[in-house]
C-alpha cells in the first residue's frame, strides 16, 4: 500500500501564477455522477465541510465530472459496515474529514491521503486532515495574514479553499486509478501557501488527457493503472 499525500511549502513569498481557466469538455456520452460517501469529526463546521465539497466540484465541473455527495456521521460512513455491498462501484467512493494527521514526507504536513492496494490499485478511502488544514494555515501567516485576528467565516474560507484543492487533488489519485504525480496542474506533488490558500484555482488546471481517462474510468470503458 502506497501513502499519496497532497503536500505544501508554506511560503511567504507571493509567487505569481498563471490563471489557466479549463475549456469547457467537448460533447460526449454523459458521465455518471461519482457518488461519495461523506463523514466527518464531530464538532466540525457543516458550513465549512460545504465549503470544502463545493471548492473540489468547482475544479472538476470543467472536466464534466460531477458528484453526489452523501453526507453521515464519522461513526457511520468511515468505513464499510455491515449492510454495505463491498467492494464499492468503481463510481464511489467514501470521504473522512478529521483530526488525523498522517504520515509526513520530508518535513511537509498531508493535507490528504488515499492508499493503492499492491502500488496499483486505488482504494475507495480518501481522507482530509483537517488538523493539518489548521497547522498549515497558521505557518502561512506570511500569505494569509494573522489567524486569530480573523471572523470566523473567513479563517473556514481560507480553510475551504485548501482543504477542497486537496480533496480534488486526491480524487484525481483516484479517478485516474494513478499514483503519479505531474510537473504542474492539479496532480503537482507540492503545492504552495498561495497556491492552495489564494483565490486563483488557475494552478490546478485539469489536462486534456486526464480528462478523457476520467470519463472512460466513470464511464466503465477498460482501463490499466498508471505506475
Amino acid at each position: 500500500m502506497m501513502l499519496i499525500a497532497t503536500t505544501v511549502v508554506a511560503s511567504v513569498l507571493v509567487a505569481s501564477i498563471t490563471s489557466a481557466a479549463g475549456a469547457p469538455a467537448a460533447s460526449s456520452p454523459a458521465i455518471p455522477p461519482m457518488i461519495v460517501n461523506v463523514s466527518s469529526a464531530p464538532g466540525m463546521s457543516q458550513k465549512l465541510v460545504s465549503a470544502v465539497l463545493a471548492e473540489a466540484d468547482a475544479i472538476w465541473r470543467t472536466s464534466g465530472v460531477t458528484f453526489a455527495w452523501r453526507r453521515a456521521p464519522l461513526a457511520v460512513a468511515s468505513h464499510a459496515g455491515a449492510t454495505e455491498i463491498a467492494p464499492y462501484a468503481p463510481n464511489t467512493l467514501r470521504l473522512t474529514i478529521g483530526e488525523s494527521r498522517g504520515v509526513g514526507r520530508d518535513g511537509y504536513l498531508p493535507l490528504g491521503w488515499i492508499l493503492f492496494n499492491d502500488g496499483t490499485v486505488p482504494e475507495q478511502e480518501i481522507y482530509l486532515s483537517y488538523a493539518n488544514a489548521q497547522a498549515m494555515m497558521e505557518d502561512a501567516r506570511g500569505v494569509v495574514g494573522i489567524i486569530s485576528a480573523m471572523p470566523v467565516a473567513q479563517r473556514e474560507t481560507l480553510l475551504a479553499r485548501a482543504m477542497g484543492r486537496a480533496l480534488a487533488h486526491e480524487l484525481g489519485h483516484y479517478l485516474l486509478a494513478s499514483k503519479m504525480h505531474t510537473p504542474r496542474g492539479l496532480m503537482k506533488a507540492t503545492m504552495t501557501a498561495v497556491e492552495l490558500f489564494m483565490p486563483d484555482a488557475g494552478a490546478f488546471r485539469i489536462e486534456p488527457a486526464q480528462r478523457r481517462a476520467v470519463a472512460a474510468r466513470l464511464r466503465g470503458e477498460p482501463m490499466v493503472a498508471s505506475r
